[in-house]
């Protein structure tokens, strides 16, 4: 018998609206390192980028962190990178013992919270649940904005992997790689304190 956690949802303060424009060049982001170098996501370029935005102290963050090092192993062979970048309150400060605890074997930093807000484009209509997905295929264009609340993240290992397999799909005549719809859920879950 296999157990799957359903993520009940932590939440950060900010709050939400819409999304990233699928189907559009990602905006200019930047991650900050342990080690002082910042590394802009368009140095990703020529590969499919899944970015997880987390919460270092967020058990589903933290559960999702384990999943990704599956996934960025099992998928580092057909051009896919994972990335983490925490945007809680005392980032810096927490993320070695995060690294720690959780052996991440994908790069992983952090960024303020309004630079994350900004980047996904979310505004103060509703709370900014985490952990939240971005998926680029490999010429940086969006191909899912996935919000902690959608029902994608009820079963993220399966659904991420779905998603990697077919943004790693030659492309094919028809148009571009399968994308995940916008997310505008707005379930109500419990919040992280």
């Amino acid at each position: 018998m296999r157990i799957v956690l359903v993520p009940a949802l932590c939440t950060v303060l900010a709050a939400a609206a819409f999304a990233l424009d699928i189907g559009k060049p990602s905006p200019v982001f930047t991650i900050q390192r342990l080690d002082g170098t910042k590394t802009p996501l368009t140095q990703f370029r020529g590969k499919v980028l899944a970015l997880a935005l987390i919460d270092t102290e967020c058990p589903h963050c933290q559960h999702l962190t384990g999943l990704l090092n599956t996934i960025s192993k099992e998928y580092a062979s057909k051009g896919v990178q994972v990335v983490e970048c925490a945007f809680n309150e005392g980032a810096p400060q927490l993320l070695p013992g995060f690294i720690q605890k959780f052996q991440p074997a994908f790069p992983i930093g952090y960024s303020n919270h309004d630079a994350v807000v900004s980047y996904i484009a979310w505004s103060a209509v509703k709370p900014l649940y985490v952990p939240h997905l971005v998926f680029l295929d490999r010429r940086g264009v969006v191909q899912a904005d996935i919000a902690g609340e959608d029902d994608f993240m009820k079963d993220p290992d399966n659904n991420i992997r779905k998603l990697l397999d077919k943004m790693v799909k030659p492309a094919t005549t028809t148009g571009a790689p399968h994308a995940h719809p916008k997310t505008t859920a707005s379930a109500a879950a419990p919040s992280h304190p």
